[in-house]
Formats: structure tokens, sequence, C-alpha cells
């Protein structure tokens, strides 16, 4: 029996994806997908890959989202996990990586990426999603002007038509945050969204209420949009930078012909970023580090280095990186545990300190706010409400600027991880009908 056609919001974040529909009955329902058994909303924004069963003349084998986080656990570190590919759709160069006898780019990447989504929002929502409304950031990560960010799109753009879609439209998403908001409101507001992502932080400032949310277009309800590409990556990379890469080597010194050097920074800072983690499992770097390792004064950090990248262990480093910032944000005090092989970290670390650590980014953060709201002569008390969507919304040290600017009063927000996909299936719904 054929599915019914359907439109659908798609929140393709840099860590995670949601899809959601909107019902007949004006509900919204999020695609569920399975993990270790149990439910989730939440997909994985990842790919794996297993090279020792990729076979020439046949299509290339990956596991995708949720699937993909068991397949790359049940491999024990095998294969390639890639992730965070969202944050290089500026790039003017695609690039190509090789598993097994297939070699895909970029845009391949996010083909299989949209395509094992889109299959699994299907079997999940019992729809045939022939229409997407997707979201996208107000600037992309590394956008140095409208030429990157229009290139990011129609790459968006043709992968997703290529993984299925029919018609692909696109919001930006803190507007998807922003419908989601709405449906709460019982009298006009002027809103702040803030949505707070992993590569990508945005905001919205626009005109809601019940009279407005049924209008299909919504181009005059928007008085300014800003954005930056600093988000929840960025704090996630200051813990490595000052927890983890000391143990493993940065600032340590080798000797060669007779000089002393420092270890380039250039490793740890791939490590410290999921979109530049497969960078350093190319043969090349492997030999380098092995050839630094020799030389080094001390050669036990950069062992540890060298299992973390040789067994694959970007994954699970950045679980401990993510359990130390929630930690963190409850607790003026939490440890930070990864333990593996050669590695045995165990470090304390104070709220006080990681605010310290992440300060340049939380600056650029507030500045953005700020020039987004001057570029509209719009002074923080004329805003009615800020809603602020994203985990990185919990965290103390941004949530602070932000009641330092407006006051804990107006300060909303929840339903982190589906607001954006959830406003998106709202309008969605406006512009193609509801199902």
């Amino acid at each position: 029996m054929s599915l019914p056609s359907a439109c659908v919001g798609v929140d393709f974040g840099t860590s995670n994806s949601a899809v959601a529909l909107l019902d007949p009955g004006g509900e919204v329902r999020f695609a569920e997908f399975s993990l270790f058994g149990a439910s989730t909303v939440s997909y994985r924004s990842l790919l794996f890959f297993d090279p020792e069963v990729q076979h020439v003349g046949a299509p290339i084998d990956y596991a995708a989202g949720t699937q993909g986080i068991e397949a790359y656990l049940d491999a024990m570190g095998e294969g390639r996990l890639i992730q965070s590919f969202k944050s290089h759709l500026t790039g003017t160069a695609t690039g190509r990586t090789q598993i097994g006898p297939h070699n895909p780019d970029l845009d391949d990447l996010l083909v299989l990426f949209l395509r094992r989504l889109r299959e699994q929002a299907k079997q999940s929502l019992r729809v045939e999603p022939h229409f997407a409304l997707l979201g996208r950031p107000v600037h992309f990560v590394d956008a140095r002007g409208d030429a990157d960010d229009a290139r990011a799109v129609e790459r968006l753009q043709r992968a997703a038509l290529r993984s299925g879609f029919r018609e692909v439209r696109f919001a930006l998403e803190p507007l998807g945050a922003a419908y989601h908001y709405e449906r709460t409101l019982a009298r006009p507001e002027l809103v702040l969204v803030a949505d707070f992502g992993g590569g990508t932080t945005d905001f919205c400032l626009m005109r809601l209420g019940p009279q407005r949310r049924n209008q299909a277009s919504r181009e005059d309800d928007v008085v300014v949009t800003g954005g930056v590409g600093v988000a929840g990556d960025d704090l996630d990379a200051s813990i490595i930078e000052h927890v983890v890469a000391p143990a493993l080597g940065k600032g340590s010194t080798y000797t060669n012909m007779g000089n002393e050097y420092t270890v380039p920074n250039s490793y740890y800072h791939k490590l410290s970023h999921w979109h530049l983690l497969s960078f350093l499992r190319g043969e090349k770097t492997r030999s380098e580090l092995q050839r630094l390792q020799r030389l080094a004064q001390d050669p036990e950090p950069l062992q540890r280095l060298l299992f973390v990248i040789e067994a694959n262990q970007g994954f699970h480093l950045h679980k401990a990186v993510e359990q130390l910032k929630v930690a963190l944000s409850s607790r003026r005090e939490a440890e930070f545990v990864y333990c593996d092989g050669p590695v045995d970290l165990r470090v304390s670390v104070t709220r006080d300190a990681f605010e310290a650590w992440i300060e340049p980014h939380v600056n650029a953060i507030e500045r953005c706010l700020d020039e987004t709201l001057a570029s509209a002569n719009i002074v923080p008390e004329q805003v009615d409400r800020v809603f602020m969507t994203g985990g990185t919304a919990l965290v103390p040290a941004v949530r602070a600027r932000f009641e330092a600017r407006f006051g804990a009063a107006k300060l909303r927000g929840g339903d982190e991880l589906v607001s954006i996909a959830s406003g998106l299936a709202l309008h969605a719904g406006q512009l193609w009908g509801r199902t």
C-alpha cells in the first residue's frame, strides 16, 4: 500500500538532526529513531563506513544517524566515522575521501546522510516525505559573504533532491524556533529568538502572535536577523584545548638536528573540532606524528595522541567533553573522565575555569547580538521576550549575558532538540498544505 505524500520540516544540524510533520489535526509529530532499543527524536548527523565490507561495482555500504552510532560502537573503533560535514558547506573544494574502492566527495556524503534520514523518517511517520522545508543558519560556518551562504544553500538543495525529496525550500533556523514558540502565545509579542547550534549561533527578531501564525508569508514580520559562526562546538573545543590536549603532547618539544621545536598546534586544533577530526587519520599525518614521537623529549604524550587517532576514539572523547559541559551547567565543579588504552584522564574542572576558557566565544556571541539589535535600531527594553533554544542556551555564562541585557523575566526556553523541526513543520504545512 502506498503511503500518503507529505511535507515535513527538516532540521539538519551540525551535531543532530530532526524531522517533524504537521498532521491533519494540527498536531506536530516527530520522526522517532531507535538507539540501543530506546526511542529518540534526535538523529545524530554522522555517517559510519566499514571499509572491509565495500566492494567494487556495488553501492557504498554505510550506516547513518543512530544506526551509525551503533555500528561504530559494535566495530570497536574500526572503520570511518564522519561528523559535522555541515561545517564544510561553504568550501569551494569538495575534496574526496577514500572508503574501500569508493571515493565520495562532500556532496555525496550529504546525499547519503539525507537519504537515510528521509528513509528513517518515512518509516516512522508512515508518510512519503516528498516536500521538505529545510532549516539553514543565517550564516553558515566560515561564510565570508552572501556568495558563500548561497553556495552552501545550493549544495544542500542539490543533495536533498538527490536523496529523494521532490521539492525543497529553505527557512532560517531561528524562524523555525520562532514558529514553534508562537504557538504558546495568546497576544502579540516582539520576540528575539536565539538559536544556539553546534556550528553557528543565530538571531531573529520577529513580530509573533496568534493573529499572524496562519499566514503563509511571514517576511514582513521579521525585523532583523543575524548570526555568527561560533557555537557549541567551540565551547567543546575549549575543553579539549585546556584539559585534553596538554595530556596528549600539546606544548611538548622535540629535538631535530640539534635544535629544539614545539610540536605543531595544528594537530590539537583538528582534534578539538569534529569536522576536522578525519584529517588526522591520513597516512601522512600518522607518519609525521610517529617521527615526532621518536624525536620527542617525552614520547608518552604523543603515544597517547596516536592511540586516540589510530583507535578512532574521537567519538568517545567528544562524548566525555559533552558530559563535562552538561555537568558544569548545574554544578560549580565536575570531573572530566576519559580512560581508554594508554590514556587515563581524570581532571577536576571548575565552572570558573571553564568560563574563562570560553569567554572569547561568549564575547563573540554577545557582539553579534548587539550588532543585530543595533542594525534595526532596537534596544533590549523594546523586546518583549527572548526565546533561547539549543544546548548552549543552558550554559550559565551564556545565559548570564542575556539576563544582563534583557532581565531574567523575559527569558524563555525549552524543547532544545526539537523546536526548530517543530516550527519548520508548522510552516511547511502552511506552504504546501498539511499532508
